[in-house]
């Protein structure tokens, strides 16, 4: 399949295509599990890999960072008896030894909204929707902790939804039906963390976005983007769903001690909603990632253009870029409507928006949800214990739940290790290269590709043709963000290594004294390890570059259109470790009195 480069004419000259990519902003208040991890990070880095791999590092912007605000971290830190600033420091950098453990590749590092940057840019989006006659005032009834002395926040307060009649509802929705919620509208409502229903309303002033003022543009918007661009079944399903229903007018300042402060008089003590600011850090983490270059003026004079160069050429990049976001299903909503609503209420921010939106369902482990406090469920801070980034990543994304809740398993992730990581491509890795040193020495043997014309073999061709077509719907797939469609390609891809192998026999070749052709078969070998190396990179970076280094020539891992032979008759190489370690039995068992919570 062949594909044309993507450059776009844009103001008088051509610009390469440029391509955003964001994953969903972890709360900084616990460590990430595997849940998690695939339920956003990894799917977003797998595309991020794959798109600098197709069209230059220099043309991708991959984002994310921490999630500093909101209620859950104030009650983390009261939990654990410290300062809210102390708890953000202390679980960011934690998430950033972890995600760099598993070979995330954010672009400028894991970020966060807790900057300068983030609250300049909330600061200027609320005076242009005041400005716009998208915020009013009212005067509320909002839940008061006479114990606490403080107005309770919606993850304060607890109690049963009035939809669903889940009992573990919270004050901004409920987790079981999806429902957005007003605290006012719990049944039976007591606070959180303490149980307590020493509870009275009390009449306090908030401001509110009117996200019904802007529904129509949303939806044509909607409508013309979702279906095109391939958003997700769940995606789709969901946003239109909520299109059908009454849009609430959301508060979006609070009356907690941490956020981002209100930038209007009279509302000095109350900080902005952590959900009116927390997708804009998408932005200010890529102000901070990509920093606008200075300008020379006249006179010599530095100073800044928000329209050229930088993170501009992402944000304000309009056709020119194309722009995809990852999440789990239950933040779709405020990725499908409530973030572009505010980027269209903006007026003249020409903020780019969505084009492609990938929800992605949970993952459960073992039949349950993960709990930490019910001691089940594999986190990440402790899974490197038991294997390989790798291997996780290449599991996780085996499993990734597309289309429905998908059940992770120890023994399931064992099989996938076992059978295709060194199984299938480990095994292929090693063969190669040991037949190889054993007949020919330690220099790629000559291909047939190498000869004169009439040495060629036929089987080379089928080998080719097989290639081509398995690579085609690998790319088709991951450029579709369909993971397990694409996991299964590169597992094809794997497999006609090995039955090109078992079938030509090399090392029958070379008994009944066919040297020339088991030294084209074993060169084809070294053929597809480059090949392997590069398709892999994006699940299994570190595999990736151990193939590649078996090669005394360094190679790129530029993504193949087709199948290409850069190897070189001749070229020295090194047999390589193994790629993989197999997970036994009794690994299997460890594991899982490790991670399996005790009945």
């Amino acid at each position: 399949m062949f594909h044309l480069s993507p450059f776009y004419f844009f103001t008088g000259e051509i610009m390469a295509k440029k391509y955003l990519i964001s994953s969903a902003l972890p709360y900084v208040n616990n460590i990430p599990h595997i849940g998690n991890f695939v339920g956003s990070v990894l799917p977003a880095d797998v595309y991020a890999r794959f798109m600098r791999a197709r069209h230059g590092a220099e043309n991708v912007l991959f984002v994310c960072g921490a999630d500093a605000h909101g209620t859950p971290i104030i009650v983390s830190a009261k939990k654990e008896s410290m300062s809210v600033e102390a708890l953000v420091e202390k679980y960011h950098a934690m998430h950033s030894k972890i995600f760099n453990d598993f070979k995330v590749s954010f672009d400028g590092g894991y970020g966060s909204t807790h900057t300068e940057l983030q609250t300049k840019l909330v600061h200027d989006l609320f005076t242009a929707l005041d400005k716009n006659g998208f915020v009013e005032e009212k005067t509320t009834i909002q839940p008061f902790s006479i114990d606490d002395n403080m107005f309770l926040a919606d993850r304060q307060i607890e109690g049963t939804c009035p939809k669903c009649g889940d009992p573990r509802a919270r004050g901004d929705q409920c987790d079981k039906c999806g429902e957005l919620l007003d605290p006012a509208d719990l049944i039976n409502p007591c606070v959180a963390d303490t149980g307590s229903k020493n509870i009275e309303m009390r009449e306090t002033k908030n401001l509110f976005y009117r996200a019904d003022l802007v529904k129509d543009d949303v939806k044509k918007w909607v409508l013309d983007t979702a279906e095109k661009n391939k958003w997700s079944p769940s995606a789709i399903s969901a946003t239109k769903k909520y299109l059908t229903e009454d849009v609430p007018n959301p508060s979006i300042t609070r009356d907690l001690p941490w956020g981002i402060p209100v930038n209007k008089p009279g509302y000095e003590n109350k900080v902005f909603y952590v959900w009116f600011d927390a997708p804009w850090g998408y932005i200010s983490i890529s102000q901070a990632a990509r920093p606008i270059a200075p300008e020379q003026g006249e006179g010599g004079e530095s100073r800044r253009s928000d329209s050229v160069g930088g993170w501009a050429d992402w944000w304000h990049g309009g056709d020119n870029c194309h722009y995809a976001q990852f999440m789990g299903k239950d933040n779709i909503k405020f990725h499908s409507l409530f973030f572009p609503g505010q980027e269209i209420a903006w007026r003249d921010g020409n903020w780019k928006k969505v084009d492609l939106l990938k929800g992605l369902n949970f993952l459960n482990f073992e039949g349950a949800k993960i709990s930490k406090s019910a001691g089940h469920g594999i986190f990440l801070d402790a899974a490197l214990v038991d294997a390989p980034s790798d291997a996780w990543r290449y599991a996780l994304m085996a499993s990734a739940p597309e289309s429905d809740d998908t059940d992770f398993t120890i023994q399931r992730f064992a099989d996938i290790v076992n059978k295709d990581l060194n199984g299938m491509l480990g095994n292929f890795v090693s063969r190669a290269t040991k037949l190889s040193e054993k007949n020919f020495g330690n220099t790629v043997p000559v291909g047939a590709h190498s000869c004169a014309p009439g040495r060629e073999y036929a089987p080379l061709r089928e080998l080719e043709q097989s290639i081509n077509f398995r690579l085609a719907e690998l790319t088709d797939a991951l450029e579709s963000c369909e993971f397990r469609k694409s996991v299964n390609a590169l597992r094809e891809l794997w497999a006609v290594g090995n039955e090109f192998m078992a079938k030509m026999e090399p090392w029958s070749m070379v008994k009944n004294g066919d040297i020339d052709g088991a030294a084209a078969v074993l060169n084809e070998c070294f053929q597809l390890i480059d090949l392997y190396a590069r398709v892999s990179a994006p699940f299994i970076p570190d595999a990736a570059t151990k193939m590649q280094n078996i090669f005394g020539t360094k190679r790129d891992l530029s993504w193949p259109i087709e199948y290409e032979r850069r190897v070189e008759s001749g070229e020295l190489f090194t047999i390589p470790e193994n790629l993989f370690e197999r997970i036994d039995t009794d690994k299997v068992e460890s594991m899982t009195a490790k991670y399996v919570k005790k009945s």
